[in-house]
């Protein structure tokens, strides 16, 4: 879960964006990577992302309701906010929708990157990301509506899967345990499917891969923050790199 790149000043951490609520402690050895590192690079500026959110052209109302049973629709409409920048549902890219909608269902707290975000600017410390919202955007473009209203089918149908799985997941993660996220992650419907892998994971590896072997020269201490699920399964972000990597154990 946190990795030394060999022969660089780069560490990979693998992440959990959000804690459930019932589980708010930072692990120490989050903590203790964001000590070592002097500068940190992040996945993408998360706020940048809302401008793409909603659509010129497919938006959910016209293309992906249509896909979805009448009941499956009213109740994502029922449990989606009315206001701020996620409101209307009817407004959102279906791929926007898929994203939130798990959130919805689920009680959170914010993880490792918003904690450690709000320490870089209370020191002062450097800061920088791998992709822009543009891309990001991009990379979910391409996961067909067929796939998208699946997975929200299945989820209208089990409204407590999201809370499961993210408790599960992070158990799994603060043990350190990279194949049990990977296995928890396949059962969920948001990673069973392969299209939403490639798009969510493998393409964004790819991308990340070409970019963090341009930090692998740099001089100061260099701390890689992306989901956990980004260094496990298969095109995972540290086979990509095809670089040697070993594992950091706390206060090493």
């Amino acid at each position: 879960m946190y990795l030394h790149i060999t022969g660089t000043n780069v560490r990979l951490l693998g992440s959990m964006h959000l804690f459930p609520a019932a589980s708010r402690r930072t692990p120490p050895w989050i903590e203790e990577a964001y000590d070592w590192a002097q500068t940190l690079v992040f996945e993408s500026d998360a706020p940048t992302i809302l401008p793409f959110l909603k659509a010129d052209g497919q938006s959910a109302a016209e293309h992906l309701q249509p896909l979805l049973s009448v009941d499956a629709w009213a109740r994502l409409q029922a449990a989606w906010p009315t206001e701020g920048p996620l409101a209307p549902l009817a407004e959102l890219r279906p791929w926007a929708t898929l994203i939130v909608a798990p959130t919805l269902f689920q009680h959170l707290v914010d993880g490792v990157e918003p904690r450690m975000l709000r320490w870089a600017m209370a020191h002062g410390k450097p800061y920088e990301y791998l992709e822009t919202a543009s891309e990001v955007a991009d990379a979910l473009e391409v996961i067909p509506l067929a796939v998208v209203a699946n997975v929200l089918a299945t989820l209208m149908a089990d409204l407590g899967e999201p809370q499961r799985t993210l408790e599960r997941m992070h158990a799994a993660w603060l043990e350190g345990d990279l194949s049990g996220v990977q296995s928890i992650a396949v059962e969920s419907p948001m990673f069973a499917l392969p299209e939403i892998r490639r798009a969510i994971l493998d393409t964004r590896n790819r991308l990340w891969a070409q970019r963090v072997s341009k930090l692998l020269a740099r001089r100061e201490r260099t701390l890689v923050v992306v989901g956990a699920l980004h260094l496990c399964g298969p095109d995972n972000l540290v086979d990509c790199l095809a670089r040697p990597v070993q594992p950091v154990f706390e206060s090493e």
